[in-house]
């Protein structure tokens, strides 16, 4: 992982992580992606860069990125750097393409046996539905998280609805049913996509309504998904506690496994030859 860290890749040209902030540089709206890879495929790629050109083309951007071409010059920097289990962060700006590992916790076995604690936040992004990279705002709420010493935090928006978390989205869970925010309220994750896939795989129920810190109570589990994390079961948003073990929410959790297995499986070809 160490010579992971140390190279870039700008415009389809590798150089010293030391030109990262260089090439940061810009005026531009950046459009990002992370995507992460599981024995050196990306996972759910074809998700990830639908996503990206669907985000160019609501900025209007002029850039136009040959989906063959891309996905060559990537896997040429996977295999140089020798990225095996790790994420990388992808910057589109102007006319650049940038992209790199980044150093990333993922969560432990312990996390995902007991679950993590939550808290909420008053907070909203412009333009939710788009992956816009927002460096200031970023750093803040992951300083608000920090202080406050839980493992995410749920946004609430002007009206206290709960919408998602910092860089995660969330699903509670009542009998069969999968409850969310409404999709224009929030930024459709891919592994969101793959969880509402395996839930109508599994028979489940899902109903976007309007959450709100007062009525969470009434559900039986919650649960966080992001790139990073997969399923992660929630133990507790401030003192309100779920059920980690619940049979819903560990169905999915082993579905899900078996998705990942199943789509790195599928891409192999393409990435390895």
């Amino acid at each position: 992982m160490q010579n992971a860290l140390e190279t870039i890749s700008f415009n389809g040209q590798i150089l010293p992580r030391a030109e990262l902030t260089n090439c940061q540089t810009t005026r531009c709206t950046i459009i990002y992606e992370v995507v992460r890879l599981i024995n050196g495929i990306p996972l759910f790629w074809e998700g990830h860069w639908a996503r990206l050109q669907n985000n160019l083309n609501a900025i209007h951007s002029k850039i136009r990125l040959d989906k063959t071409d891309f996905e060559q010059k990537l896997a040429k920097f996977i295999r140089k750097n020798k990225l095996v289990d790790t994420n990388i962060r992808f910057e589109v700006f102007g006319e650049n393409v940038l992209y790199y590992a980044i150093p990333v916790n993922y969560p432990t076995p312990l996390n995902y046996q007991q679950g993590v604690s939550l808290n909420f936040i008053e907070a909203i992004r412009e333009h939710p539905t788009r992956k816009i990279l927002r460096r200031k705002w970023k750093t803040s709420m992951e300083s608000k998280i920090n202080r406050a010493g839980v493992y995410e935090s749920l946004m609430l928006n002007n009206e206290g609805i709960i919408t998602e978390g910092t860089h995660t989205n969330v699903f509670f869970i009542k009998g069969k049913t999968l409850f969310s925010a409404a999709e224009e309220l929030i930024l459709p994750g891919i592994t969101r996509l793959e969880v509402l896939n395996i839930a109508k795989q599994e028979a489940l129920l899902e109903e976007y309504t309007n959450l709100n810190p007062e009525t969470i109570s009434t559900y039986d589990a919650a649960f966080l998904c992001a790139t990073s994390l997969h399923i992660l079961p929630i133990k507790n948003i401030n003192e309100t506690v779920f059920d980690v073990n619940n049979a819903v929410l560990r169905t999915m959790m082993q579905a899900f496994l078996d998705h990942i297995e199943e789509n790195i499986k599928s891409e192999s070809f393409k990435w390895l030859q």
